[in-house]
């Protein structure tokens, strides 16, 4: 039965003209259609498939409300997304960046890039209050948020939602008052973030002092809400995920797991028993599709699409007329945008200590024609200076300006927060060497972003290094940093080629300075460092007439560049790292040593062209040089070790001049397409190099040659690696060692 002319053309007129009351009642007995979408996780792509149904039928919907994955839908077709944009918008995601808050590591500053290379685990504690605080979600939807200010970008003024194309409401649930959140008004973005915050997955949202979490919680079919909104009849979207399986219930969290699921399935069925026989129940036969497999959307669309389609003899009764249909196509359109230039930088400073440091890093915007991707770019550079909870933006007016007002948030655990790093090196035959280390940062510090980090080690390496580092200047590229650090080392000396340990020092270093650095892109950055020390040499190990302990003092002013392209420190996939450092030493402010020392460390990953994405190559060079010839601890570099020479053990080639070059070919095992996998891989080396004394020593004609085949993990402790290396001369070694493929040095 098709509907009334008349009745359809009344809310044709009331649609275009933005006039129509959400709680009226219709004029005509000619239902308006309600479209209730259900939270469900990844099964909520399900939604697209069943309005690309609806759209082709020509059913024009009138009130929208959904939860959870139910809202991001809904909330994209209220504001005028067709069914297939948002297919075409669901399929382009990287769901895999969109679940890291970080910005790309590309894209991240140089100084957490630093960080990478120092064996921290990516887990981060707070102290706050006298007590140790951890986040409230794995993720604190950074980029999600600012992913849905770019696809709403239309409604960048619209604070009433019965002003969208669609009336739309999306539900949340207050998680201290254990009541559901009905969004009628306020920011369209943040109103959808709410609504899906998962707990445990997704941070909370903080909204008007509400404390705001997934509203599947309460209301994860939303039907009451549409019903309120004056909807007649109502076609329903549940996409729901069953109950798990008794065998599958064998531990803690997926017995919680479970509880909350039974409880979210008694609400939703009470919630289904209201419906009437004019209302349609849609459940696509989405299976075991887990709730997290946003890899699989487009088989959701899919699933959803089948599943109106099996409903198509009761939702054709609900076709409008042809003209009532392109009136309806009229109105729910996007809006169109003009981006106009930014005429200024606000920074609501209500949740941070550290406002002037974000809007240098905005105020290059300013003066350009407003581009997401641009402000999106630059507040990924804000956020991943590691201080801030969120970052987020809004478009505002001033008179006939706009501009953007920049709402930074620093992190709620803090401000004193901190990481715990573990590296192991064993190479099966007696020796082992270990290390602890934990960062310390207070961050924020003042309105410019100073922040105060504190490294300990404890294992081969002991002791602390202080740092103070203040950004400053336009777009704070550039930093000062005063530093102090008291450092033992354990440092062996052995029988070169033989692998035979014959001594072994305690290394002490005491010393202080500052650097000077810019860095005028994420990938790039030029340093200078003084420093002012002392160097003793105590030995533990070995005879006191061959290998006596000493000490020195030292004065020394260094320049280093830096590039850091790599997509990952752990297991690159593209990109490139090089560090070029040049130090001189010079007797002078009580130091007595003289010399310069030049190092290199450089590794590119080229694109192979392979298709799959399975296969990586790393391509590696190290090498150290005492200019002069200059006999001093400081000139002095190791080789040794799981893919610094595979086969000898860590740091037993030692000298003045040193060099090392390798091939490392890599292969990820498993599924790449899998959002949440533990990724594996197998992978061989091969690897020449050797240190010398002097450098009229230094030969191609006496380099050594060694390889390696190993198995790696990047485990909740970081990379792990069971490894068999060989060298020429008949050096083998087993090796678990847990650190970066890269060997980074401390």
């Amino acid at each position: 039965m098709h509907l009334s002319t008349p009745w359809l053309s009344t809310l044709a007129a009331c649609l275009l003209l933005g006039t129509a009351s959400v709680h009226a009642a219709p004029r005509d007995p000619s239902p308006c259609i309600g479209l209730v979408l259900g939270g469900g996780g990844a099964r909520g792509a399900a939604h697209i498939g069943v309005i690309q149904v609806l759209e082709r039928e020509h059913i024009p919907i009138c009130r929208i409300a959904g939860t959870s994955m139910g809202s991001i839908v809904g909330g994209l077709y209220a504001a005028g997304y067709s069914s297939d944009e948002m297919a075409n918008v669901i399929g382009q995601l990287d769901w895999k960046d969109l679940f890291s808050d970080d910005p790309d590591r590309v894209e991240e500053p140089m100084r957490r890039k630093d960080a990478d290379y120092r064996y921290l685990l990516n887990f981060e504690v707070g102290y706050k209050n006298g007590h140790i605080v951890t986040p409230a979600g794995v993720v604190q939807g950074q980029k999600l948020l600012l992913l849905l200010r770019r696809l709403l970008l239309s409604t960048w003024n619209v604070t009433d939602f019965d002003d969208l194309p669609v009336p739309f409401r999306a539900v949340a649930t207050d998680i201290v008052a254990g009541q559901p959140v009905v969004f009628s008004h306020g920011d369209l973005p943040l109103a959808i973030r709410s609504s899906m915050s998962v707990p445990g997955a997704f941070a909370p949202t903080n909204v008007d002092g509400k404390l705001l979490v997934d509203g599947g919680l309460m209301d994860n079919v939303p039907i009451d809400v549409v019903r309120d909104m004056g909807a007649d009849r109502l076609i329903v979207v549940d996409v729901g995920s069953p109950l798990a399986e008794q065998s599958t219930l064998t531990n803690p969290v997926a017995l919680l797991n479970q509880m909350v699921s039974a409880l979210m399935a008694e609400k939703t069925a009470r919630q289904l028993a209201a419906l009437n026989d004019r209302d349609i129940l849609i459940r696509p036969a989405l299976g075991k599709l887990g709730a997290g497999e946003f890899n699989r959307a487009q088989e959701a669309i899919a699933i959803g699409r089948a599943a109106a389609e099996a409903a198509l003899p009761r939702l054709r009764q609900l076709t409008a007329s042809p003209s009532s249909w392109q009136a309806f196509e009229e109105n729910h359109r996007q809006r169109s945008f003009d981006p106009k230039l930014v005429a200024f930088i606000d920074v609501d400073t209500k949740s941070t200590a550290s406002g002037q440091f974000a809007a240098n890093r905005l105020k290059p915007e300013v003066g350009k024609v407003f581009d997401p991707k641009d402000v999106e770019q630059r507040i990924g550079g804000i956020y991943g200076q590691g201080g801030f909870q969120q970052v987020d933006y809004h478009l505002v007016e001033r008179g006939e300006d706009r501009g953007i007002r920049l709402t930074p948030v620093d992190k709620s655990w803090g401000p004193i927060y901190g990481k715990m790093g573990f590296q192991l090196d064993d190479d099966f035959n007696g020796r082992s060497e270990y290390l602890i280390s934990a960062e310390i940062t207070a961050a924020n510090l003042n309105d410019s972003g100073g922040e105060w980090r504190n490294t300990l080690w404890s294992g081969r390496i002991g002791g602390i290094r202080s740092e103070f580092y203040q950004p400053f200047g336009q777009g704070a590229t550039a930093y000062v940093m005063p530093f102090a650090v008291l450092r033992n080392e354990d440092v062996p000396v052995f029988d070169h080629g033989a692998d035979h340990q014959l001594a072994e020092y305690r290394i002490r270093r005491r010393n202080a300075g500052f650097e000077l650095g810019w860095t005028p892109a994420s990938y790039w950055r030029v340093s200078t460092v003084f420093a002012r020390g002392r160097d003793n040499g105590d030995l533990r190990v070995g005879t006191p007439t061959t290998f006596p302990s000493g000490s020195s003092d030292f004065a020394s002013l260094g320049v280093k560049v830096d590039w850091d392209s790599l997509d990952n420190a752990a297991f690159p996939t593209r990109g490139a790292h090089v560090n070029l450092d040049y130090e001189s030493y010079r007797p002078v402010l009580g130091g007595d040593v003289k010399g310069d020392v030049a190092r290199l460390v450089a590794d590119w990953v080229p694109n192979l062209g392979m298709s799959d994405g399975r296969y990586h190559l790393l391509l590696g060079v190290r090498a150290s040089s005492a200019v002069d010839n200059s006999n001093f601890f400081e000139a002095q570099d190791f080789l040794g070790g799981f893919l610094n020479l595979s086969g000898y053990s860590e740091r037993s080639l030692r000298g003045n001049q040193s060099a090392l070059g390798r091939a490392v070919l890599y292969r990820r095992t498993g599924n790449l397409d899998a959002l949440f996998s533990t990724p594996i891989f197998i992978g061989m080396s091969l690897e020449a190099g050797n240190t010398w004394q002097s450098k009229s020593d230094v030969s191609f004609g006496n380099l050594i040659y060694a390889g390696s085949i190993f198995a790696g993990v990047q485990s909740p402790l970081g990379p792990v690696f069971l490894g068999l290396g060989h060298a020429a001369g008949g050096h083998t070694a087993v090796y678990l060692s847990f650190g970066s493929l890269l060997r980074p040095r401390l």
